[in-house]
């Protein structure tokens, strides 16, 4: 069976988790890392059994070997490299945010389409199964007419003002890095442009937000978000409805979804069982894209990373 050929960008702590994965894929194969680093390249390249290790991205880029190219460099240079990789000829999976602004993103999907290549922002929680098992409740009427979401993402982040998290240069701060989930979550059920949007924000002594509190409101329903550097919050998703609710534990990462009534009544429960960290069934999903000749995912199309985009920035005038 044909497999698609994936080579990734930067091996930080993510590319760790994206590439333990790729043992439990059915349509794709790890098959280079790439690195400013030759020897963080050969070290990782060794602990997962890669062939290939490069000490540039132009190197990974110029390789005919492979089709498709996960971006997992900070924020700041996804538009930079996902820009290299489509004009290189690969299929590029960008980890999330996609890019750090509206124009960048439209810059990203015309390339793709001038190109005629694959592109995907890597919003993973979208392909977990609990997730797709919630929505299939919600789809099917379970909860009844959705009237409120509430969601959070937060975890005590110690300060350093020279790491991704803190440092403005690597478009640090909270929504952008956390806040997008609550946001992904939000558009997954909703689909819609608020009417109207509050929040609340701190900030770290970098400037970067490190505490931002969303209230989206609707027509007729509401969402309350939430995502933090400063305090381990909840982290987890409702969705309320007027018969019941939903209930995603950690959802970002989702393992489980519960359906309860309106007394709090468990009355459903699913559990994916999964063997990686969660990574497999994205990675499968875009793999069996590129084999079928498609330029984008039907789960997380662009037109969702382009609303993504939009809301954020609709969050950042309000800071």
């Amino acid at each position: 069976m044909k497999k698609i050929r994936w080579g990734i960008i930067a091996p930080g702590k993510i590319a760790h988790e994206f590439a333990h994965d790729f043992q439990f894929v059915k349509y794709g194969e790890l098959k280079a890392v790439a690195s400013r680093s030759q020897e963080r390249a050969d070290n990782f390249a060794a602990r997962y059994g890669i062939p290939k290790a490069y000490g540039s991205y132009a190197e990974l880029y110029a390789d005919k070997e492979i089709d498709a190219i996960y971006v997992a460099t900070p924020h700041t240079f996804h538009h930079e490299n996902s820009t290299d990789a489509l004009n290189s000829g690969k299929a590029v999976l960008c980890e999330k945010p996609i890019t750090v602004n509206t124009a960048e993103c439209d810059s990203l999907i015309a390339l793709a389409k001038e190109k005629n290549q694959y592109l995907m922002e890597g919003m993973w929680t979208y392909f977990l199964p609990a997730i797709q098992k919630a929505s299939e409740w919600i789809n099917t009427g379970r909860i009844g007419r959705v009237l409120s979401i509430k969601a959070d993402f937060g975890n005590a982040v110690p300060f350093d003002a020279e790491s991704r998290m803190y440092n403005p240069a690597l478009s640090g701060g909270t929504l952008l890095d956390m806040g997008i989930y609550p946001l992904a979550i939000t558009w997954l059920i909703y689909k819609k442009d608020p009417i109207n949007i509050s929040v609340i924000s701190r900030k770290a002594s970098t400037g970067v937000d490190n505490d931002v509190n969303m209230q989206f409101e609707y027509e007729d329903e509401v969402a309350s978000l939430h995502s933090s550097f400063r305090s381990k919050l909840n982290n987890h998703a409702y969705i309320i409805g007027e018969k019941g609710y939903v209930d995603l534990p950690d959802f970002w990462h989702a393992h489980e979804c519960l359906l309860c009534d309106n007394s709090d009544k468990v009355i459903d429960r699913f559990e994916d069982n999964r063997k990686g960290v969660g990574f497999e069934f994205e990675i499968d999903s875009v793999s069996h894209d590129i084999l079928n000749g498609l330029k984008q995912s039907e789960v997380m199309p662009l037109a969702y990373s382009r609303k993504l985009q939009e809301h954020m920035q609709m969050v950042m005038e309000k800071f």
